[in-house]
């Protein structure tokens, strides 16, 4: 019966060989030069890594033309941004690969992070330089900054003249915010020939451009003429108009801003008295001190510091102005305060024998009534 069972069994069916020819299915008639430009359009409008490496999931030839130069160099910004609480060796990496392949993005963003996040300076530097010269935007701003502060290059010498020449590079690049670090250079004279009418037509520029962010449609642009109009001096403000904080500078200047900003947040720097370093006060900067009093203070109530001056005018515009104190107004109140509070302390030190000598009148009470009472039978 068991041998009749074991013939009638079928015969086990062999594993299909796997094929391994014609992996790319219906693209394999289409010529790798439209492959290379479909996947060239999609890094340039990916959200996230995870686009291109779902791409490169596929097959092994489109991992190929995944990896390919010209598609990684058109990566966009948020497809080579990475999370702070993801960053590790592999993430690193991959910057690198595409730093090194011509991705300005990746070059800055591996540039702020060694620099700011990594105490790599000099390899921050170098990546940041990278990026400015394949005509990155804010590279040139990040670089100009750094000149501006004097932050750990040429024994921490400020260099005017450099960053006046990159605060024009990105203007001319479309970076709205050096527009406006550019004219105060000028106004000021600082490190180029000091010319107050340039200064204030480039700060009129600044706010005009501004202007016309915030007011993208005819209709609201005729809102805002009105308000011109109204108000003629808001074009010539030297912190800008507060009807006009484009929608692309209330959020995150680049992925690279909100990467050091989420970074210190989890590791906050050393607190004193190792180091007293500091962060910008503009809430969508996240450019820390590289050393003490870096940064310059806001000159009213000397508390907030800026990194630049476009950080200034966003932050006054945002919300600093109703909370921003003159020096002497809080100090004075502190005085005050401090005065208050030793009073209390007097108060309540003169009252404390009047307490003890009526706590012990209640215990002498307590006991003579105790020694009175006849005693339990």
């Amino acid at each position: 019966m068991v041998s009749l069972c074991l013939q009638a069994k079928r015969p086990r069916v062999g594993a299909a060989p796997r094929v391994v020819a014609n992996q790319m299915g219906a693209f394999e008639v289409l010529p790798q030069e439209l492959i290379l430009s479909v996947l060239t359009a999609l890094s340039s409008a990916a959200d996230k890594p995870a686009d291109l490496f779902n791409v490169m999931l596929v097959c092994q030839e489109f991992c190929r033309l995944v990896t390919n130069p010209q598609v990684i160099r058109a990566a966009s910004a948020a497809c080579v941004s990475v999370l702070p609480r993801r960053w590790c060796a592999a993430a690193d990496r991959f910057l690198r690969f595409c730093g090194d392949n011509g991705n300005a993005d990746a070059n800055f963003f591996l540039g702020m992070i060694q620099f700011y996040c990594l105490g790599l300076q000099t390899h921050g530097w170098s990546r940041m330089l990278m990026a400015v010269r394949s005509g990155h935007a804010h590279a040139a701003f990040a670089a100009a900054v750094v000149y501006y502060n004097g932050s750990c290059i040429d024994h921490n010498q400020r260099q005017p003249l450099a960053a006046a020449n990159l605060f024009a590079l990105a203007a001319c690049r479309g970076h709205m915010g050096a527009l406006r670090d550019l004219a105060f250079c000028v106004s000021n004279g600082l490190g180029v020939r000091q010319d107050a009418e340039a200064g204030r037509r480039l700060t009129f520029t600044a706010n005009l451009r501004e202007f016309r962010a915030t007011y993208p449609t005819a209709a609201e642009q005729a809102v805002a003429y009105a308000h011109v109009v109204g108000n003629p001096g808001c074009l010539t403000s030297e912190l800008g108009c507060f009807t006009t904080v484009p929608a692309s500078l209330r959020g995150w200047a680049h992925p690279a801003n909100r990467f050091l900003c989420d970074w210190f947040s989890a590791n906050p720097l050393p607190f004193p008295p190792r180091r007293l370093l500091l962060m910008c006060s503009m809430p969508t900067c996240g450019r820390p001190e590289t050393r003490g009093l870096e940064y310059r203070r806001c000159p009213v109530c000397g508390i907030a510091r800026y990194c630049s001056r476009s950080c200034q005018s966003l932050h006054w515009r945002m919300g600093h102005t109703r909370e921003c104190v003159p020096t002497h107004q809080w100090l004075m109140e502190a005085i005050a305060n401090h005065a208050v509070v030793n009073a209390d302390d007097g108060a309540n030190a003169a009252a404390m024998p009047a307490v003890n000598n009526n706590s012990a009148t209640h215990h002498n009470n307590l006991g003579g009534a105790a020694a009175d009472a006849p005693a339990p039978k």
